[in-house]
């Protein structure tokens, strides 16, 4: 498994499963981090949306990560299908200080032009998928620390999407900054975290009303090979459902680690190029 970061915050060891108790909420999230992130991933996306009377619609997409800096993540996705969608491009360069929003910018190919999407557009629908912008930068780790209180609720075991039992503890995350309460959609987050790798296998959703109205889930749990002979944790499948609409997607991922990526591509210049 892959050598931890967390030595001094964790006492220069890994506990075991029989001492989970003594983790912290926020030790659990940043385990959950140093498990998933590598320095780099390149990755192709295939997208499922599947709405309550049953229509789909698929999207591909390619995905490129830079997590040298776990505090500012970059990341630059390019859209492949379908033609209504090809070509459209999407950067997002997060900001090491949590009172500065990230900063996004979305490239529409109808009209050959770069916009910013402001912080308060961070709750919309991310290209009409059951994410939201802010699903897609919420990082429940080094950044997530600064903007979450994390709270250790029980430990209990759930099948995850393949049907194999995972022995999780459950996290209730809960909005601190006031940047997080103020543009974010979510009242709080339940993380459910399997002990074995450190994967949030299942995530609830509530709103600002305080209900429950979405769910994630992953599955497919993988080793990666990754930079110094280490291993990456990671599942390759994951959905969303919302309860109210009875919209879902679906999302499966081709990842390949810590290879080099050309730095132009988190730019804003490389929006009018791509991939």
């Amino acid at each position: 498994m892959k050598k931890l970061n967390l030595t001094a915050l964790l006492f220069s060891v890994v506990l075991p499963s029989a001492f989970a108790q003594t983790y912290t909420g926020e030790q659990v999230m940043l385990l959950n981090e140093d498990s998933r992130k590598g320095l780099t991933e390149s990755s192709d996306v295939f997208i499922t949306m599947t709405d309550a009377r049953g229509n789909v619609r698929e999207r591909t997409l390619k995905l490129r990560i830079d997590d040298g800096d776990k505090a500012a993540r970059k990341s630059y996705l390019e859209f492949v299908e379908p033609k209504d969608v090809k070509g459209t491009r999407v950067l997002a360069l997060e900001n090491a200080n949590a009172d500065e929003d990230a900063d996004r910018w979305i490239y529409l190919p109808a009209l050959r032009k770069v916009r910013r999407i402001a912080g308060a557009d961070q709750t919309q629908s991310f290209v009409g998928t059951d994410f939201t912008y802010e699903d897609m930068s919420i990082s429940d780790g080094v950044v997530g620390v600064k903007n979450h209180s994390y709270k250790i609720l029980r430990e209990e075991t759930i099948k995850d999407n393949s049907g194999v039992d995972r022995h999780c503890w459950v996290v209730e995350a809960i909005p601190t900054s006031a940047k997080q309460i103020s543009q974010g959609l979510y009242s709080k987050r339940i993380i459910w975290v399997e002990q074995q790798y450190y994967t949030a296998i299942q995530e609830h959703y509530f709103n600002k009303s305080g209900e429950h109205f979405k769910i994630r889930t992953s599955s497919d749990i993988r080793s990666f090979p990754a930079a110094g002979g280490t291993t990456e944790w990671r599942p390759n499948l994951f959905s969303m459902k919302n309860l109210e609409t009875g919209h879902s997607t679906l999302v499966r991922f081709e990842q390949v680690l810590d290879q080099p990526i050309d730095a132009k591509i988190f730019t804003r210049r490389f929006m009018e190029i791509g991939l």
